[in-house]
């Protein structure tokens, strides 16, 4: 089976998102929106490999065509390229935060979401089969007076990706531009319905641990409640009633909040963010 083609990639940054999205197999639109110094850089050596080609590789656009795209304008700008969106999204994320570790994350349609793999990006690339739901262990089956047609297994498609830098060790809350609108957007395409409904009430909503089954309390710095908390943190584990002192302060809010998000919902990835010693140096486990 072929992979739908509206799939979409987000490179959250300084600024909101660079976005990616797969025109075919072998196509992609990147979609470029008020860069920040870094991004400007990153996208400059992007389209310095992408007009030269090499021995073993081929030209992903043209000169021409890129003399269209303006990096210091503040439009939303789009430039098609003949390459895999997979190749497109490795070249820019080591460009954009080279000195940071990061996690590319995929939500499927079904809602549940993975740490991206092989396989699924084979999927992605359209030069895998798709990936099945979550399998659940066999049950003996009854037997029957009569022969049924047998349930086709349905198939979990990958609906989009992010990739996220690993949040780091601190507690004060710093100042920022508020420069929020992209980022919350790329946010809300891997939240369910009610989280949505939550962060929009109050910047806020609960995701559940993929290694504890805790409940985590998610909020924005942004929030008007935050700072009515006396020891307010990002991420509050609800069960335990303690808060994790960790943060990414080199992005907007709610791109914070969604490298939290991914994190904790990942499995290992919420122990790392658990592993993590607050100033005290206190572990939390």
């Amino acid at each position: 089976m072929h992979m739908p083609q509206n799939f979409t990639w987000y490179l959250p940054s300084v600024y909101g998102d660079i976005k990616l999205e797969k025109i075919t197999d072998k196509s992609t639109r990147l979609t470029l929106v008020g860069l920040s110094p870094t991004e400007k850089e990153a996208v400059k050596a992007l389209f310095a490999r992408a007009v030269k080609p090499g021995a073993f590789k081929k030209a992903w656009t043209s000169e021409t065509a890129l003399r269209e795209i303006h990096l210091d304008s503040l439009r939303e700008q789009t430039v098609a390229l003949d390459a895999p969106i997979s190749q497109v999204q490795d070249f820019l994320q080591k460009k954009l935060k080279p000195h940071r570790k990061q996690v590319s994350v995929v939500r499927f349609a079904s809602g549940r979401l993975e740490e991206l793999s092989e396989a699924t990006l084979q999927v992605i690339d359209g030069s895998g089969e798709e990936v099945p739901a979550m399998a659940v262990e066999a049950q003996p089956t009854p037997p029957v007076e009569k022969e049924e047609k047998p349930k086709p297994k349905k198939e979990d498609k990958p609906a989009v990706a992010a990739t996220v830098a690993q949040p780091a060790l601190g507690c004060p809350v710093p100042e920022f531009d508020d420069v929020e609108i992209r980022a919350t957007r790329v946010l809300k395409a891997f939240l369910t319905p009610e989280q949505i409904e939550d962060f929009n009430r109050r910047q806020q909503f609960v995701a559940v641990g993929a290694d504890t089954g805790h409940r985590y309390l998610l909020t924005s710095r942004n929030s008007k409640h935050a700072f009515e908390q006396a020891s307010f943190r990002s991420l509050y584990d609800m069960d335990e009633r303690q808060a994790l002192c960790v943060h990414d302060w080199e992005v907007p809010a709610a791109e914070e909040l969604l490298g939290l998000y991914l994190h904790v919902s990942l499995p290992g990835l919420e122990g790392f963010v658990r592993s993590m010693p607050d100033r005290d140096g206190v572990l939390h486990r």
